[in-house]
């Protein structure tokens, strides 16, 4: 399996993700979040429009994801980063809007509970379409595998 097939595996797999931002400062910022989901590379975000998160990617929309599973054990670690830009999936965008909001329904019930009730005014979706995926994986050394996506469209 390549690595962005393995990377893609292990993303539709995980509850969990980091987010790294920057700071206006220039500062790192990092948060665990619930409400994401993928489509393939691409991992929509959902968030409270008045987030600091949401501030300093407007800031400056460069980001990295981790994605790491709970509970394993060191000789078989597995972890994926994908680094890109994020931007914003308005109403307004259409065909993407409904795509994101799809995918994020099928991840959480909450979510999709709150999107039949048109209750989403407050939220924001944001989606990083990586230029680079990292995977580390263990038990095949310890650098892990990088593959730089130039340009994103190389992933769709």
């Amino acid at each position: 399996m390549s690595v962005l097939k393995e990377a893609e595996a292990y993303i539709a797999e995980t509850k969990r993700v980091i987010l790294a931002t920057v700071t206006p400062e220039g500062g790192p910022a990092l948060r665990t979040l619930g409400g994401f989901a993928s489509d393939g590379l691409t991992v929509y975000l959902s968030t409270s429009k008045i987030s600091g998160k949401v501030e300093q990617l407007e800031h400056n929309p460069q980001a990295t994801l981790l994605f790491q599973h709970e509970g394993q054990e060191l000789p078989r670690f597995r972890n994926v980063t994908l680094t890109g830009t994020v931007s914003k999936v308005c109403s307004k965008c259409g065909a993407e809007y409904e795509k994101a909001v799809a995918l994020l329904s099928a991840k959480s019930p909450r979510f999709k509970e709150r999107a039949e009730k048109g209750e989403l005014e407050g939220n924001v979706i944001l989606k990083l379409e990586p230029r680079k995926v990292k995977l580390l994986d263990l038990s095949k050394g310890l650098t892990g595998e990088e593959v730089v996506l130039r340009p994103a469209e190389t992933f769709k």
